[in-house]
């Protein structure tokens, strides 16, 4: 596979030295207030629940970095390093605010602006508006989306996408800049097909970065 885009800031990290520390330190929980205002102004923040529990209900605009063995390689893809970044944890799982503070830390992602609880989606969904669901799209249902004007986006790596795909589609690795989203027309749905039929907030997580909205995933057996 390609490696991910923070191997070469840990080369420079490596090179100079990362910075000291003194332990790891607890970001500043917020007001559940602050998120439409954060999310209006264009901030990066990321839902850290279970993928199953973000395909139930998300506050639009968020990104899943699901919190647990693949964390740290999603997000030294897909968060910035030069800008503040906010986290949505429930803190009755773990490895909770500390653990993630740390595994992020690890690859140089250090510039948390603060935290907001699981509850924080709930209430977005009582005071903002509805939640956004992800359900994913079966096979049998593709060729009638297409019809329609879907555009079929491929987020599988490029040896995966070189071993066969499905004519016709977009191809964009999950890591990319979102800036890649440029060549998928702005009002089209997006079907997104990934390897292995992979939880559907992730296979989302590029488009509804980019507040792409009517986006989709392709249930797993895609490939037959």
């Amino acid at each position: 596979p390609e490696p991910p885009k923070y191997f070469a800031e840990m080369k420079r990290i490596n090179k100079l030295g990362p910075p000291v520390f003194g332990g790891v330190r607890r970001p500043v929980r917020l007001p559940e207030a602050r998120l439409p205002r954060l999310l209006q102004d264009g901030a990066c923040v990321v839902d850290t629940r279970a993928s199953a529990d973000f395909a139930a209900g998300h506050v639009p605009g968020t990104i899943s970095l699901p919190l647990n063995k693949s964390f740290t390689g999603w997000a030294g893809w897909l968060l910035p390093y030069d800008r503040d970044f906010y986290l949505i944890i429930d803190e009755r799982v773990a490895p909770g605010v500390e653990g993630a503070v740390r595994d992020l830390a690890m690859i140089g992602l250090d510039r948390i602006g603060g935290f907001f609880g699981a509850e924080a989606v709930e209430t977005w969904g009582t005071s903002e508006g509805p939640l956004e669901v992800t359900r994913q799209v079966t096979l049998a249902e593709l060729d009638e989306r297409r019809c329609a004007g879907a555009v079929v986006l491929d987020v599988r790596n490029g040896n995966e996408w070189d071993a066969g795909h499905i004519p016709g589609a977009t191809h964009i690795p999950l890591g990319q800049p979102l800036a890649s989203l440029a060549q998928v027309p702005r009002d089209a749905p997006i079907v997104v097909h990934c390897q292995g039929g992979r939880p559907p907030a992730r296979a989302a997580r590029i488009p509804r970065a980019a507040r792409r909205q009517h986006v989709q995933p392709l249930g797993a057996g895609s490939r037959g």
